[in-house]
């Protein structure tokens, strides 16, 4: 099996809409590489710093701009060392990504220069490799490999990126590589790849995301150099990818650390290091290919129907399955297109939703529609040809989520955590999707370094659940499902707050939702049941308001942005809103409880979303919710 499709030469010229594809890639290439300049003393620098701390906007890369970062969403222009520097860790991103952009050009054009091109960057970074400073995010200097923390690189801010490094230097060689002389192979080989080895291999230490990347990128340099070091390392060492996968993965197939973003993030470093088993005819192993296959497949399935992603603990917001297409391409190439993995990736590629982009590691898409991969693996795919897959209400209880759907309404809950790497503090959080219209949506977050991030959306108050004395969450344990239908889940966490449980009921209708919570443990304190509408949501309703104060400030309760009370409302109050021809009335039990309307931050915060808090003085509420389909109905 070849790296590039058998098809590529044929199909690539002779479809003007490849030819179309090729000619923008070119243009890509021809706006960068011409000026490539870079040097060993220029440290690059975390990239989730690269984020505004007013309102969680990613700063823009502007390769005209390296000392100047400016926010997309609002403007503010910031200066310092750090962003310097993480700005050299998205041009050398940018380089290295061109580098394989203008081997696919040279793959389908034979000009010379985008040949030179990839050659040229290569080139320079394996020369000069070890003069790159061994560092790690936190700019820590080590000296040796042997003294050195864990996470360091030396190209890029931290292991994880070098890996990334790594796999798409290879993937460039595999493209060029009937045109590339011995000695230069041997030269990057022994310069570059040997020295990434040692800098990855002693970061492979413990059942993570990141070890994988490492795995990987080391499995792919060992079976695409045939280096046998490598290739034992990566299959056969403490922490293999075998044992990633399975004591890493659930038994439903979704990756331990409950984060959407990272199982297709961990899934792209292991697709790569799946294909190029395949290219180079070693056996990746039946349980570890099972694994794989089976969390392409879920991942499908726990889609919301319009194919956006439910988006619980760290991650980016936003993101929808053709976010991750290219993932898809690589496996289905090596699965095949009659694989379940193939046919899948049809579905996805024939949904009329645009992309959505991620913020960080940003693949190749030529103008954000066609990748890299589908050209190279699968462009002689017949996309008008798959077998449509009906999805159904869904449990996956050693994940702790759970998915229920019917013609009008998906809800996604998330009931337990399998530990604190990369969780938010949520328990019993839901999102909800009407037709294809967002209802309620988990924010992710900004960048890590970022003050939202940390101020606002990794706090209990910025989720759908209940916050209680103003604290955040504090249990990272699984939860338990005691009731799934196709229609209805009821499900309960234990010890969410020391002494207190949760248990949440939600169950569908046709035309409405109904949510149950219910406290308990017997202590005395304030309870804030919180639901959040999305941004573009407006609503109508007859309480008589007054200006509130929630009486905390802090846990993301000083960035709530209005506060309204409602005076007496009675055991229930009423709310109709409006979200493009959608119309819906909110119907909110107040027996016993306070309601207050509030206005909090999205991500990013140019848009405010309009959010219900229902607070009870006491031990053990019970709250009641229901969202059901208005259709003419008004105040």
């Amino acid at each position: 099996m070849n790296y590039v499709n058998e098809n590529f030469d044929r199909l690539i010229n002779s479809v003007e809409e490849n030819r179309k594809i090729i000619e923008a890639m070119r243009a890509d290439v021809d706006g960068f590489m011409p000026g490539f300049t870079d040097s060993p003393e220029r440290l690059s620098r975390w990239g989730h710093y690269y984020f505004c701390d007013d309102d969680g906007g990613r700063l823009i890369f502007d390769l005209n701009s390296p000392k100047k970062h400016r926010c997309e969403v609002c403007g503010k222009v910031y200066e310092n060392e750090i962003l310097d520097g993480v700005w050299t860790y998205f041009y050398r991103n940018r380089a290295v990504v061109m580098a394989l952009v203008s081997a696919v050009v040279y793959k389908a054009t034979k000009e010379k220069r985008y040949f030179d091109y990839a050659v040229q960057v290569m080139d320079f970074y394996a020369s000069h490799y070890q003069e790159f400073v061994l560092h790690n995010k936190e700019n820590d200097i080590c000296d040796s490999y042997d003294t050195m923390s864990w996470g360091c690189g030396k190209m890029m801010p931290q292991g994880l990126n070098e890996s990334i490094v790594a796999i798409r230097f290879v993937q460039t060689i595999e493209i060029l590589k009937d045109e590339l002389s011995a000695e230069w192979l041997d030269m990057v080989h022994r310069k570059m790849f040997k020295e990434m080895f040692h800098l990855l291999a002693p970061q492979a230490t413990r059942i993570h995301n990141i070890s994988c990347w490492n795995l990987s990128a080391i499995g792919v340099m060992g079976l695409a150099f045939g280096d046998q070091e490598m290739i034992d390392f990566t299959f056969n060492s403490e922490y293999n990818i075998h044992e990633q996968l399975k004591r890493g993965v659930t038994s439903d197939y979704f990756w331990y650390e409950g984060s959407i973003h990272y199982n297709f993030f961990l899934l792209e470093g292991i697709s790569y290091l799946y294909l190029f088993s395949r290219i180079y005819d070693y056996d990746f192993g039946e349980e570890s290919g099972r694994i794989l296959t089976n969390m392409f497949v879920q991942a499908y399935f726990y889609a919301f129907d319009n194919q956006y992603l439910p988006n619980p603990n760290d991650g980016w917001p936003n993101l929808n399955l053709k976010t991750f297409s290219y993932i898809y391409h690589t496996a289905a190439r090596a699965a095949g297109e009659d694989s379940e993995i193939g046919n899948i990736t049809k579905i996805i590629e024939s949904s009329e939703e645009p992309r959505t982009i991620l913020p960080l590691s940003e693949p190749y898409y030529c103008q954000n529609k066609v990748c890299l991969e589908q050209l190279l693996f699968n462009i002689d795919f017949d996309y008008s040809r798959f077998i449509p897959v009906k999805k159904g209400s869904c449990n996956f209880p050693k994940s702790n989520f759970a998915m229920l759907r019917n013609k009008n309404w998906n809800v996604f809950m998330k009931y337990g955590l399998n530990g604190k790497s990369h969780a938010h503090p949520d328990i019993m959080t839901v999102e909800m999707m009407y037709k294809d219209h967002r209802v309620s949506r988990d924010l992710s977050n900004a960048g890590y370094r970022s003050k939202l991030c940390n101020e606002w959306h990794r706090k209990t108050l910025s989720h759908n659940t209940v916050c209680f004395n103003g604290t955040d969450i504090t249990s990272v344990s699984p939860g338990e499902c005691l009731y799934f239908d196709d229609s209805k889940v009821t499900a309960r966490a234990k010890d969410v707050y020391e002494g207190i449980d949760y248990t949440r009921t939600i169950e569908l209708g046709e035309n409405c939702v109904e949510d149950t919570f219910s406290v308990s443990g017997g202590k005395d304190g304030i309870y804030d049941y919180i639901f959040h509408f999305e941004s573009d949501f407006s609503f109508e309703h007859e309480l008589e308001l007054e200006d509130g104060d929630l009486g905390f400030d802090k846990n993301g309760y000083q960035h709530v942005l209005e506060v309204k009370k409602a005076k007496a409302c009675g055991d229930s109050a009423v709310l109709y809103g409006s979200a493009g021809d959608n119309k819906f009335k909110v119907t909110v039990d107040l027996k016993g409880h306070q309601l207050y309307l509030l206005k909090t931050m999205d991500n990013p915060v140019n848009k405010i979303r309009y959010s219900i808090l229902v607070r009870h003085a006491g031990a053990d509420p019970q709250y009641h919710l229901s969202i059901k389909e208005a259709g003419n109905e008004a105040v």
